[in-house]
């Protein structure tokens, strides 16, 4: 559902006031940094007080002064820091930071049991409890599977071969297996060499496996008889991807590629490097081929941005009209002969539903029926007999299940099944002054937070359908935060004051339109405005820089570099504001599919009033991206893998690098939120999160501090959030979010004091003589000396 923007009618925001509260008790966190080329301000001397009949009263003293204000490029941020002791690590967790029912792919397992309507296979997204094998009788899942080191999102792809009652999935770089004669677990059959995605199983004729993969670009087959896997080269020297596959009758392949120059591929089965390209009707400079069907005498084609659906011969190979109406989801059944009205041609019918109605299609004509309606307009799966058909659909409790019959061209029956709850991995993670911690879920939809004080969980409501996978997020005030969602680019405004209804949630922009960008990573505020940065959408180089304006709540200018991106080809993925400028971050690393800009990344300062670059830099040569940046004490602080970079603000160069890990920047590929600061208040403190080393650093005691043990099994992730009363979160075991520690624990000794001996009424033994050539024994009353604590060293582990 979209919502118009709508006014905010506070002219002064909270957010305001609390600048403004700063200002006056002499803070400097929101406060415009002076380059030394400006002049100075000048400080009025103070003035002596009257004389006053009564005395003054003496200041009432605080309990606990809070620190001296930072100076003006304050040299505690650029002396080297000391390591000290270690932080306890997590001093609590809230599992399941992100409960999740969000269903990915539901598959018909006809011939597993004898029952007139088949069993399910369906996959939820997440780690946890992936596969879920369902009797739509029993209303619930009979086996419930997770499948230990799969891909964050879960599974990628599932296909059922009805001859051997086994069905393949694939997650991450394997192809897996269930069987019902071994439920409970699933087994990894193969894994393909130098792929991190399996996407499209699909069955030929005598059972071999085929997908495509990513970042191969290629296709891959697994022969069930031996047991091997065949990878195939890369179909076309310009793609990483090949998403979808599809087999007709005849065992010819049809593949569709992307990220850039879209288009399909097709090929025997027997021989994989005998290709044949062909080209959309109307090429696409990037996008991707969304779906390939084989139904009847067509091949069926669908691709980003078109809404309609492509025919092609797939014996001439050429194209041959369209389908205006757009199937849901672009789902349809498998073709049915001899289901209900015969084709005058001799063809048979698929199913499919458009806004609400279920239609039949007939594969010789391609001329629709209308059938009637369903209670769904995005079917997650259709499975078609002569006699019915079974629309299955995601209800926020798990499916609804309906039987259309085709003699009465109604409904007869709903069932509805309620599957396990998953968990989403942590994607993004935020603050807020309501004293809660917001999460994004990786592919995942909505919103979550957790009360760290009660445990108590909160999630968007199930009709809200704006936010999808929250790349990032920022609070401007109390009432309103803004939210960056993929896959679309899309700017959302949170109204915290209606974030239980959908209605408070409004979408500003789909930045995919216009701009071609994909992922809002970087956000920052000052007392009037917020800032966003981006990465671009697949196949493309150059995010966008962007302001909004919450009195209006609309976004008042976005900057593209006249369509080269605002830095030119590269991604900008993190920003910070003060009153007059606005200072960014990027990465060489662009939309997927395409390769990294050379050199390295980039550190910008933008004045806000001219929307003009004062200076553009690359103060780390070794690092091709560069994270997080924020104002501390006059200085720029900005993150990479290996640690923190102090920068003046004045002319981007770099003043100081502080190691925090044992990771090198060479030694990983730019990213885009590999690595993390946390602010706590002023700055005093920041903690640093990259490659599983989490660090806080002290400037004002000049301290670096390991958060947990090397030899812990802890590991916290590179998403950060800091609430603005001091604490720290972040991540561990994908979906746990923690609190973590930020004060280091002096060493303990490692050996215990000797008992004390019993008195007894004798004289002591004579002292021996001592011998040149040895030490003299200590005495076994002596105090015991304290082991000395070894100097904690970070261990790497490997990069999300």
């Amino acid at each position: 559902m979209h919502h118009d923007p709508q006014s905010d009618p506070h002219r002064l925001t909270r957010r305001g006031l609390l600048s403004l509260a700063v200002l006056a008790a002499g803070g400097v966190a929101l406060s415009p940094l002076r380059s030394p080329a400006e002049d100075p301000v000048a400080v009025p001397k103070p003035q002596t007080p009257a004389p006053t009949a009564k005395p003054t009263p003496k200041p009432t003293p605080t309990a606990k002064p809070g620190p001296p204000p930072w100076r003006h490029r304050d040299p505690m941020l650029t002396t080297p820091l000391k390591r000290a002791a270690n932080t306890r690590g997590a001093i609590s967790s809230f599992k399941g930071a992100f409960p999740a029912m969000n269903v990915k792919a539901v598959v018909p397992l006809p011939g597993l049991t004898s029952a007139p309507v088949p069993w399910l296979a369906v996959s939820i997204v997440g780690p946890v409890n992936q596969l879920q094998i369902v009797n739509p009788d029993a209303g619930a899942p009979v086996h419930v599977v997770s499948i230990p080191g799969s891909h964050n999102g879960g599974i990628e792809s599932l296909v059922w071969d009805r001859t051997s009652k086994t069905l393949y999935l694939s997650t991450s770089g394997s192809l897996l297996s269930w069987s019902p004669t071994s439920p409970k677990q699933v087994r990894r059959v193969a894994v393909v060499p130098g792929a991190t995605v399996l996407y499209e199983l699909r069955l030929d004729s005598v059972g071999n496996v085929w997908g495509g993969t990513y970042p191969n670009g290629a296709t891959f087959t697994y022969t069930a008889a031996t047991k091997r896997i065949r990878a195939h080269s890369r179909v076309a020297a310009d793609t990483d991807y090949v998403r979808r596959v599809a087999i007709g009758p005849d065992d010819q392949v049809w593949v569709g590629t992307g990220s850039r120059n879209p288009r399909l591929f097709t090929f025997p089965a027997s021989h994989p490097g005998r290709r044949t390209e062909v080209q959309l009707p109307d090429p696409m400079h990037n996008g991707f081929i969304s779906s390939i069907d084989v139904i009847g005498n067509r091949v069926v084609v669908t691709a980003s941005d078109i809404t309609a659906q492509l025919l092609l011969d797939p014996a001439s190979k050429k194209w041959t009209g369209k389908v205006d109406r757009v199937w849901g989801a672009r789902r349809a059944s498998a073709e049915v002969k001899g289901s209900g009205q015969k084709s005058a041609q001799g063809g048979g019918r698929i199913f499919n539903i458009s806004k609400g109605i279920l239609y039949a299609t007939d594969t010789a004509t391609w001329r629709d029926t209308k059938l009637g309606p369903v209670g769904t307009s995005a079917p997650l799966a259709l499975h078609a007999t002569s006699k019915a058909v079974l629309v299955a659909s995601q209800i926020p409790t798990g499916l609804r299940l309906e039987t259309f019959n085709l003699a009465t061209g109604k409904i007869d029956k709903v069932r509805t099944v309620s599957l396990t709850d998953g968990e989403f991995t942590i994607q993004s993670l935020m603050g807020h002054s309501d004293g809660k911690v917001y999460v994004g879920g990786y592919m995942g939809d909505g919103l979550a937070a957790v009360n760290p004080d009660t445990g108590a969980r909160w999630h968007s409501p199930d009709d809200e359908d704006l936010v999808n996978q929250i790349e990032a997020m920022i609070e401007f005030d109390a009432t309103r935060s803004y939210i960056g969602s993929y896959g679309s680019a899309d700017i959302i405004s949170m109204d915290s004051r209606m974030k239980d209804k959908p209605g408070g949630y409004v979408r500003l922009e789909r930045l995919s339109r216009k701009y071609h960008q994909s992922r809002p990573f970087g956000w920052a505020v000052n007392s009037r405005n917020v800032f966003f940065g981006t990465v671009p959408d697949y196949g493309r180089a150059g995010g966008v820089l962007g302001m909004i304006e919450p009195r209006t709540n609309k976004i008042s200018w976005v900057l593209n570099g006249g369509g080269a991106g605002f830095v030119r080809a590269h991604s900008i993925i993190g920003l910070a504001a003060d009153e007059r400028h606005v200072y960014g971050t990027s990465s060489v690393r662009n939309g997927y599919g395409i390769p990294d800009t050379k050199g390295p990344a980039k550190v910008f300062k933008l004045e806000i009033a001219t929307k003009k670059k004062v200076w553009e830099t690359s103060p780390v040569a070794s690092s091709g991206a560069l994270y997080a940046p924020k104002l501390i004490a006059g200085w720029l602080v900005v993150a990479d893998v290996e640690g923190i970079n102090i920068i003046d603000p004045a002319n981007g160069k770099l003043v100081r690098r502080h190691r925090l890990t044992p990771t090198r920047n060479a030694a990983h590929r730019p990213g885009w939120a590999n690595a993390d600061i946390a602010q706590v208040g002023d700055g005093s403190k920041l903690v640093h999160s990259a490659t599983g080393t989490t660090t806080v650093v002290d400037f004002r005691a000049g301290t670096k501090a390991v958060i947990g043990t090397p030899k812990g099994k802890q590991r916290f992730g590179p998403r950060l959030a800091a609430t603005p009363s001091g604490r720290v979160f972040g991540s561990t075991e994908k979906t746990v979010l923690v609190e973590l520690d930020l004060l280091p624990r002096p060493a303990t000794p490692t050996t215990k004091p000797a008992p004390p001996r019993p008195s007894k009424a004798r004289p002591p033994k004579p002292a021996p003589r001592p011998t040149p050539s040895k030490a003299p024994k200590p005495s076994s009353t002596s105090t015991p000396t304290r082991a000395r604590q070894p100097s904690p060293t970070p261990t790497p582990s490997p990069s999300p």
